[in-house]
């Protein structure tokens, strides 16, 4: 493999693997990690090598 990442390969794999899961929750544990827990067990780590900085907008709001 040359070490070329592929953004839109990645992206995806990413949504794919992602799809239909449930949030459980998102922990921080140093600035530069984040950890996203779904309901099924699955978990996603983001490292950033430099301080890593979350925004959040809004979109659909389901209602209940």
């Amino acid at each position: 493999m040359s070490g070329v990442v592929n953004l839109s390969d990645e992206e995806a794999r990413a949504t794919s693997l992602l799809a239909g899961r449930v949030l459980e929750r998102v922990r921080r544990y140093r600035p530069n990690e984040v950890l996203i827990e779904f309901s099924d067990g699955t978990r996603l780590f983001v490292d950033a090598s430099i301080q890593l900085e979350l925004s959040i907008h809004g979109g659909r709001i389901e209602e209940e």
